[in-house]
């Protein structure tokens, strides 16, 4: 009996002691994703490219609409989270020293489709001011979507996405909710490292070995003069009517067109950057016309990027990356400043 006496015991305690620690979770929540969401001096990029790390963010800024700062998303798969890059080499951490007055966030994950960007854009874009999406027409979404980020009826249907839970599986959540510690677990870590704490480990075993080889990657990436991005944000002079706009409408991307009215109906900014060898170049005048029309919330930037601004032809080296990151902040005071 007396070890079982003593089990028991050693349970009660432990059941006393995480009651206690979860009085602490609310502040101790509210302080660390303020300290990573807020702060225009921390690069926000998630860990190893980890899906983790993209419901935490979207829950913090639906529960936190209003920033002290501007916010900006960048949204894509592994260029926009800078593969082969260290954090503050990426074009989103590199946008964010362009622009200290907004708070930057790079929602990049590798070969993160068209649709999951989009279900983000959707379950954020009352918390966001503008974004930038990586261009993409396959109207696709990772099935892992409606266990991260609110996803409606209609969406599900859309993207072929998994039904929502059952009501056994509910109930199991609502039973537990009322422990935070259980709760918040995902935001917590993801608050803390921007992945799981398992991930983090994990990733850590080899974090001196990785320290000795980034400063030999980034010599191999500087350049003397930086590579000549170019970006090219066509504008028709003339609105287009109803008939060119309905025919715009239906010869384009159905990608395409989604973001832009997802973003005009919130009066949000969205910029759509075209990647030669990736995405899908519309016509130089249907691309005027598009950018007429969308002026001033949602417009096309076809980037023109020679090969030294790229190690595979696709993604950025360093100089790169700085260089598109310039490119876009300059596109972007010129083009705010165009008159409708």
């Amino acid at each position: 009996m007396r070890p079982r006496r003593r089990a028991a015991r050693r349970l009660a305690i432990a059941l006393l002691l995480l009651a206690a620690l979860d009085r602490f979770v609310p502040a101790l929540l509210a302080r660390l994703e303020t300290a990573r969401y807020e702060d225009p001096s921390t690069d926000v990029r998630f860990e190893n490219s980890d899906l983790f790390g993209v419901g935490p963010l979207v829950d913090y800024l639906r529960e936190n609409p209003r920033g002290q700062q501007p916010r900006l998303m960048f949204l894509g798969n592994s260029v926009t989270y800078g593969y082969g890059l260290t954090v503050d080499q990426a074009v989103p951490a590199q946008a964010q020293r362009l622009l200290p007055s907004h708070k930057v966030f790079n929602v990049g994950v590798n070969s993160f489709e068209a649709g999951s960007a989009y279900l983000v854009a959707k379950a954020a874009i009352s918390a966001i001011d503008e974004a930038y999406v990586l261009s993409r027409t396959d109207p696709l979404a990772d099935r892992l979507m409606p266990r991260l980020v609110p996803v409606d009826a209609a969406d599900r249907r859309t993207f072929n996405l998994p039904a929502e839970p059952g009501p056994i599986d509910r109930r199991f959540v609502q039973l537990l909710n009322f422990w935070r510690l259980y709760r918040d677990s995902y935001r917590l870590q993801a608050a803390l490292f921007g992945t799981s704490s398992r991930q983090y480990l994990y990733l850590n075993k080899s974090r001196f070995a990785r320290a000795l080889i980034a400063p030999l990657q980034a010599q191999g990436q500087r350049s003397a003069a930086g590579p000549a991005i170019a970006a090219e944000t066509p504008v028709a002079d003339v609105m287009p009517g109803p008939e060119r706009l309905a025919a715009l409408r239906s010869s384009g991307s159905r990608m395409t067109w989604a973001f832009a009215d997802l973003f005009a109906a919130h009066g949000r900014s969205v910029a759509l950057l075209q990647l030669p060898g990736y995405s899908d170049w519309m016509p130089e005048a249907d691309l005027a016309d598009f950018n007429r029309a969308g002026h001033p919330h949602v417009r096309i930037i076809r980037l023109r990027i020679p090969l030294d601004a790229t190690f595979d032809r696709l993604h950025f080296t360093a100089d790169g990356a700085r260089s598109a990151a310039q490119v876009l902040v300059d596109e972007r005071r010129q083009f705010l400043d165009r008159p409708r």
